[in-house]
């Protein structure tokens, strides 16, 4: 059987979510406001070589809860980590400022993409972004060399705004046709095409 990285991502991530509302997690207190940065922790950036790496760019303010965002880092992660061995995830510092806290997102996800390639020669990568983490994970392709893109086997974005304004796909051509957009029909921050 014959299946894409970006197929099993988008599998696990649908059954992780595919949860009634009675049976989802509840959201932790962490004492963080909508639209507070909300930090990166130095303990859950992964040290050393992975075959598979997961850059999850989490929604604004989104809790980091465990580690890459409750609502959808965390159980793509999660249940990706039970079928393919050798994959971390790595997260990045969401905030509501998308220009000056983008900005931060997409100079560590371009930084963390270039360095794992020279330091770890066999990763590869899959790129999960929600929300505004969809749109840092648009801004952070552009910017990456091409030498980096074939180690990119997966890029499926949750809830992206760049749809709203008709750009869904619009990565790099060497990217196009590895991305996935879901959305839900009803979503007041995009526009989600039956």
């Amino acid at each position: 059987m014959h299946f894409t990285f970006t197929t099993l991502l988008l599998t696990l991530s649908l059954s992780s979510i595919g949860l009634s509302q009675e049976t989802c997690p509840t959201i932790p207190d962490t004492g963080v406001e909508i639209g507070e940065p909300v930090p990166l922790k130095p303990d859950d950036i992964p040290k050393g070589c992975s075959a598979y790496e997961i850059l999850v760019a989490r929604g604004t303010s989104e809790p980091s809860y465990p580690k890459y965002g409750i609502i959808v880092g965390d159980p793509v992660v999660s249940n990706a980590s039970i079928k393919l061995q050798g994959i971390q995830g790595y997260p990045y510092p969401a905030s509501s400022q998308i220009v000056s806290g983008g900005e931060q997102g997409i100079n560590d996800i371009v930084q963390r993409l270039i360095s794992q390639s020279r330091l770890c020669p066999n990763q590869t990568f899959a790129l999960v972004g929600y929300s505004q983490g969809a749109s840092i994970m648009h801004l952070a392709t552009d910017r990456l060399p091409a030498s980096v893109l074939p180690k990119i086997k997966s890029v499926v974005m949750f809830g992206d705004p760049n749809n709203k304004l008709g750009l869904l796909g619009q990565f790099r051509l060497a990217l196009r046709a590895k991305a996935l957009g879901i959305c839900a029909p009803g979503d007041p921050v995009l526009v989600c095409k039956a």
